[in-house]
C-alpha cells in the first residue's frame, strides 16, 4: 500500500467501518451514555479494527508522532471511561484529520520520499545498466558496479522506510544484515545478496581477471530480481 492515495482511501475507509456495528446507549444514572456493539460477536471485529487503525498511524505517520500518541491517549481514555466501542469509535475523527492533513499536503507520509527517491534512483540506474551491457564495448565492470548502487540504494530505503536503527557504518552489507536481523530478508536472500556484492567490491576494486560481459548480464538479472523481491518485501511490510 506504497501509493499515498491508496493509504488516504484506506484511512477513511477505515474511519467508516470503526463507526460500524454499535449503538448509542444512554447511561442509566447520568446525562451521558457510550457506544456499544450491536451484538456480543461484532466486539471482537470492532477490537480489530481499533488496533489496525493504531497500527496503520504507527506505520505511517510514525511511532513517535504526536498522532500515535493522541490515537492511543483517545482510545485508552474512551474505553476506560465508556467502552471498548467507545474508544475504537473516537479514532474515526483521528484517521479522518490525519488524511486530510496528508492529502493538503501539510504534513507527509512516514517513508513516502524514501520509496520515491529509491525507486527513481534504482530505475535510473538499471536503464544505465541495460545499455552498457547492450553495448558490447563497455567494461563489464561499469555495469556491475551500477547493479551493486542500484540494490544499496533499494535496501537503504527499505531499513529507512522501516525505521530501522543502524549499528554500522552504511553499506549494502550493513544494510542486508540489518534486515535479516529484523527478519525481513531470508538466508537465500543475504546468500543472493552476498553473491551480488561480491562481483561488485570485485569490480570496484580493480579485480578484472574474473568478470566478463557474461558476469555482467548475470549481475543484471541477479539485480533485477533482488530489486523486485525487496518491492515486494516493501509492499508486504506496507
Amino acid at each position: 500500500m506504497r501509493d499515498p492515495q491508496n493509504l488516504l482511501a484506506w484511512a477513511r475507509s477505515q474511519a467508516d467501518e470503526l463507526e460500524r456495528d454499535m449503538s448509542w446507549q444512554t447511561a442509566e444514572y447520568s446525562n451521558g451514555g457510550y457506544w456499544k456493539a450491536t451484538d456480543a460477536q461484532s466486539l471482537p471485529t470492532i477490537q480489530g479494527r481499533a488496533v489496525a487503525a493504531l497500527e496503520f498511524l504507527r506505520r505511517y505517520a510514525g511511532s513517535e508522532s504526536e498522532w500515535v500518541r493522541r490515537a492511543q491517549s483517545v482510545y485508552d481514555s474512551h474505553g476506560d471511561r465508556q467502552s471498548i466501542e467507545s474508544g475504537a469509535r473516537a479514532l474515526g475523527p483521528l484517521l479522518r484529520e490525519w488524511a486530510a492533513q496528508v492529502a493538503a499536503g501539510v504534513i507527509d507520509v512516514l517513508g513516502a520520499r524514501v520509496w520515491a527517491e529509491t525507486g527513481l534512483a534504482s530505475t535510473d540506474l538499471m536503464e544505465q545498466v541495460r545499455r552498457l551491457n547492450a553495448d558490447r564495448g563497455s567494461h563489464p565492470a561499469a555495469a556491475i558496479i551500477l547493479c551493486g548502487a542500484a540494490v544499496e540504494i533499494k535496501l537503504r530505503g527499505l531499513v529507512e522506510s522501516q525505521g530501522l536503527q543502524m549499528s554500522e557504518r552504511p553499506s549494502m552489507g550493513a544494510y542486508y544484515r540489518l534486515l535479516r536481523k529484523a527478519d525481513l530478508l531470508t538466508a537465500q536472500d543475504v546468500k543472493d545478496l552476498e553473491q551480488l556484492a561480491g562481483l561488485r567490491n570485485s569490480a570496484a576494486h580493480g579485480q578484472f581477471e574474473a568478470l566478463s560481459l557474461e558476469r555482467a548480464g548475470l549481475a543484471e538479472q541477479q539485480a533485477n530480481i533482488m530489486l523486485r523481491r525487496l518491492d515486494e518485501i516493501e509492499n508486504a511490510e506496507a
